[in-house]
């Protein structure tokens, strides 16, 4: 994947998750499914995981880092979920969103095509930052489908 797409699917995400701000706060908060995450959740979810990413790992990323582990998924998922839901407000999350995606934005701009190949571990996983972006692109859009789904299922 290169830099140039890598910056795209960002900007994309940023038109996404404006487009979220219509979303009612009934449908923003109940689950998308029995036993699932609300929207709100799902959000705060890929929110609170860039600005992990952002300031856990990104800075920290040259060739041969062996970074921390990352946090305990279902506790850091929770907090997430939390955050959304007795927090912050539906609009005041997306733009938390926008900027933090901002934040990823300038970050791929300053890098070079190949600081993309550095290789590093998050605890025992390996990635190069291009796998490490991939991983996390492929994890926005299962989410942006199964919000898309929800969504359009109930404006129909």
């Amino acid at each position: 994947m290169k830099k140039e797409q890598i910056i795209d699917h960002h900007e994309s995400f940023k038109m996404w998750l404006n487009e979220l701000k219509s979303i009612n706060k009934e449908e923003w908060l109940q689950p998308m499914e029995t036993g699932k995450w609300s929207i709100a959740a799902n959000v705060s979810h890929i929110i609170k995981w860039d600005q992990y990413s952002l300031q856990e790992i990104l800075p920290y990323v040259v060739e041969g880092a062996e970074l921390t582990p990352f946090p305990d998924f279902k506790e850091f998922n929770g907090e997430a979920e939390e955050y959304a839901h007795r927090v912050v407000k539906q609009e005041d999350l997306v733009e938390e969103g926008i900027r933090t995606r901002d934040q990823i934005i300038a970050y791929v701009k300053n890098l070079s095509e190949n600081d993309f190949l550095q290789a590093f571990k998050v605890g025992d996983q390996h990635f190069t930052l291009e796998e490490f972006f991939e991983d996390f692109i492929g994890h926005d859009k299962h989410h942006q489908e199964q919000i898309e789904e929800v969504v359009s299922l109930e404006r129909t």
